[in-house]
């Protein structure tokens, strides 16, 4: 077994790379000892440009002594071949499991391009529109009246991560997320607004690691009081005495991706994903 703790990854499609990408790095995340340097190459549908994909990935394993890995989506069966031949570990993320289906279902797949992120549903398309639209709207508590058509309320402390949740919500799941900063204004009158409480069920209560926030936010504002780590543990601690006055579990985000979190506000809080969604 090679011991080596730095390798070269190509994630590679005749579209847009994405589910190479995600496939690609779900896998290798059980792998957190080696370093991956990761190259996406999209769009790889014609032999000529395939061919210039095999040399960039020979002159690399040349280089470093170590084939490149190669996780690719690529029904096309001649462009499928040339980067199966090239220099590298080449990893077809659909080939043995879409004939393993096709098996068990009796048929056989179209191995056509693009099928799964083309704009195959209408409505659901119109559906992600519309809630990134509504939390656009509603990120940071810019508007409150209409805090009743969300889907989920995302509350917190500033920079514990509401807005890339509430985004990523609204893109992958097509739900509206609206969020709220506590404020300086809501520590002082020691209570959530009434808007939010008459919405309870939507609530989405975080906390973080005050290191973390302090972290985060020194990025933002370095030096400040803001970023202080005396400021970050206040706030957070004043943010708990509301959450239990309220009866509110809040979901730690200090360690959690967008992603991770994401899920679990999901199947946390009995909201609806869009049927074309994965979780």
């Amino acid at each position: 077994m090679q011991n080596n703790t730095k390798r070269t990854v190509f994630f590679v499609s005749e579209s847009t790379g994405i589910t190479a990408e995600t496939l690609g790095n779900s896998l290798l995340s059980q792998f957190p000892h080696i370093e991956f340097t990761y190259h996406q190459r999209s769009f790889i549908d014609t032999e000529k440009k395939a061919n210039a994909l095999v040399k960039e990935i020979a002159e690399i394993s040349e280089k470093e002594g170590f084939r490149p890995l190669v996780f690719a989506t690529m029904p096309e069966t001649q462009i499928n071949q040339i980067l199966k031949d090239a220099d590298c570990h080449y990893y077809e993320v659909f080939e043995s499991i879409l004939d393993k289906i096709g098996h068990d279902l009796h048929t056989e797949p179209t191995r056509e391009s693009g099928l799964s992120h083309g704009l195959v549903n209408e409505k659901t398309y119109d559906a992600r529109i519309d809630a990134l639209n509504y939390t656009l709207m509603h990120d940071d508590a810019m508007v409150l009246k209409t805090l009743h058509e969300a889907d989920v309320i995302i509350v917190g402390v500033s920079r514990s991560g509401k807005t890339p949740t509430s985004l990523y919500l609204a893109l992958k799941f097509g739900i509206k997320a609206a969020n709220y900063p506590i404020t300086d204004d809501d520590f002082d009158r020691d209570e959530l607004p009434a808007v939010l409480l008459e919405n309870k069920d939507k609530l989405v209560t975080t906390t973080i690691k005050a290191k973390r926030l302090q972290q985060i936010r020194e990025k933002r504002r370095p030096n400040s009081q803001y970023s202080s780590l005396q400021t970050c543990k206040t706030e957070i601690k004043k943010a708990h005495k509301l959450y239990e006055r309220y009866g509110l579990e809040p979901l730690d985000v200090t360690t959690q991706s967008i992603e991770e979190l994401a899920a679990q506000i999901v199947r946390s809080h009995s909201v609806t994903p869009l049927k074309d969604s994965l979780i």
